[in-house]
């Protein structure tokens, strides 16, 4: 898919990764750290990209070298996910669509990215919001009437109540593809599938 300047993706990669105890973004994942392989596959997408850190920030600015993306330190990141999120939304100054993703997630094919994103074309007024274990999630395309709700997110409270309660259209992900990293058993399962997939 070729890449789209009306679409604006923001990437999440702010937490401090407590379960983790150690920071997720700089997980090396064949080359490259988890971090820069999620802003990479950002880039195939569209030129607009914006990267949320907080965490680690200077280390995971360094990480990602000079990818041509606008990165935006949220000093409140302790807050929660919720807080991330209406930070980098108010950061962008204006959106047609507004894809929400995760840097922990690299087993996304990224097909499925350019579903959310063709369907959110054709559908401009729902949310378009990935589906896995039977509950709505991010990876996830906003219209840009919902701006100001997601800038009203807050704590550790995600945009899945937004999706729930608005009309939204869900594109299925496998368990398996959907897998983030929240321990250290977790990242090593992702890490051998990504190698099991890429071989």
């Amino acid at each position: 898919m070729p890449t789209t300047q009306a679409l604006d993706i923001l990437l999440l990669a702010a937490g401090s990764s407590s379960r983790l105890e150690r920071p997720k973004q700089l997980l090396m994942l064949d080359e490259n750290t988890l971090l820069r392989h999620a802003a990479e596959r950002a880039l195939e997408l569209t030129a607009n990209v914006t990267v949320v850190l907080g965490h680690e920030s200077e280390k995971c600015r360094d990480a990602m070298g000079r990818l041509p993306i606008t990165i935006v330190v949220n000093e409140n990141y302790k807050e929660g996910i919720g807080n991330s999120i209406a930070f980098g939304v108010s950061q962008i100054d204006n959106h047609n669509g507004l894809l929400v993703m995760l840097c922990d997630q690299p087993l996304i094919p990224q097909r499925h990215y350019e579903s959310l994103i063709r369907a959110a074309a054709l559908h401009p007024d729902l949310i378009i919001a990935s589906c896995y274990n039977d509950k709505p999630g991010v990876p996830a395309v906003f219209p840009y009437k919902y701006r100001n709700a997601l800038q009203q997110l807050g704590g550790d409270t995600g945009a899945k109540k937004l999706i729930l309660t608005k009309p939204s259209l869900l594109i299925p992900l496998t368990e398996g593809e959907a897998k983030d990293i929240d321990t250290e058993e977790a990242w090593q399962e992702v890490n051998t599938l990504f190698s099991q997939s890429k071989s």
